[in-house]
């Protein structure tokens, strides 16, 4: 497959959702028959996670998904990593409906277009650094590396500090330089955007604004980030706030800290003018 969906230029979105609806149906109906047959209504639920959700991601963006338990936030992010299809409404990558595609062909959209950084980290812990960092590759076959490809994840795992623990494996670090790991992880196919969930979960407080320091350097380079907490503090670091609740957006704007600066910026205007 060709799939090469080129981020639109003029200020149209990277990413649009449309009237996006995700229904999960869960349990069993009354089965069986004669005098086996199951008495009593039927043991299903349907669990409406996103309704009606229309979404709009720019490249350069840097958001925060947030919301309680059950509110939609890690749907709409599986949604956006082509690990789920919407069971109505449209995916929009660049130009392309990806919500079409097939397994295979959404496969390759995440391994060639997408990174992803996981809470739990998802390192594979026979592999060394150097070899999880290169995953992403490695899923889009081809045979052997291209000496560019190795090149590049040594410049990625010095990038995030680890040039010194190639050879480690997962068990030999930290859990900050696990993570470390998989930001350099998500960063080897060179994606249109970073989807990270809970990316600080399982860090101590002074490793996770490590991390966050980085993806904001990452987003100051001109890397679009989705990321899901529930965590103030680090949705904080975003550009852009949406808050969720019940499967749909029920706020969606600036962060404090953008806020502030724009604030400071009419100050610093006003002071001029006057």
């Amino acid at each position: 497959m060709d799939f090469r969906p080129t981020p639109s230029q003029g200020g149209k979105p990277l990413v649009s959702i449309v009237d996006v609806r995700k229904t999960y149906v869960m349990g069993h109906a009354p089965s069986g028959g004669g005098l086996f047959r199951r008495r009593g209504p039927s043991q299903t639920v349907t669990v409406h996670a996103l309704r009606g959700v229309s979404v709009d991601f720019h490249p350069g963006e840097y958001v925060a998904i947030m919301g309680a338990s059950g509110s939609g936030k890690s749907t709409m992010l599986n949604l956006l990593g082509c690990l789920d299809r919407p069971s109505s409404g449209q995916y929009f990558l660049g130009d392309r409906d990806v919500s079409r595609l097939d397994d295979d062909e959404l496969s390759e959209v995440r391994s060639r277009y997408l990174g992803f950084i996981f809470q739990s980290y998802n390192l594979i812990q026979q592999y060394t650094v150097l070899e999880n960092i290169q995953l992403p590759l490695t899923y889009q076959g081809g045979g052997e590396l291209s000496p560019e490809a190795v090149e590049r994840s040594v410049e990625l795992a010095k990038m995030v500090g680890l040039a010194e623990r190639l050879d480690h494996r997962p068990t030999q670090l930290s859990g900050g330089q696990q993570q470390r790991v998989a930001i350099a992880r998500s960063l080897i196919n060179d994606p249109y955007i970073i989807l990270a969930d809970e990316a600080t979960g399982n860090l101590d407080t002074k490793t996770s604004h490590e991390i966050m320091d980085m993806l904001q350097r990452l987003n100051d380079s001109g890397k679009t980030i989705i990321m899901v907490t529930h965590e103030d503090d680090i949705a904080e670091h975003a550009k852009r706030i949406i808050r969720m609740r019940d499967g749909q957006i029920i706020e969606d704007g600036p962060s404090p800290r953008m806020l502030a600066a724009a604030a400071a910026a009419e100050e610093s205007a006003a002071a001029v003018e006057a």
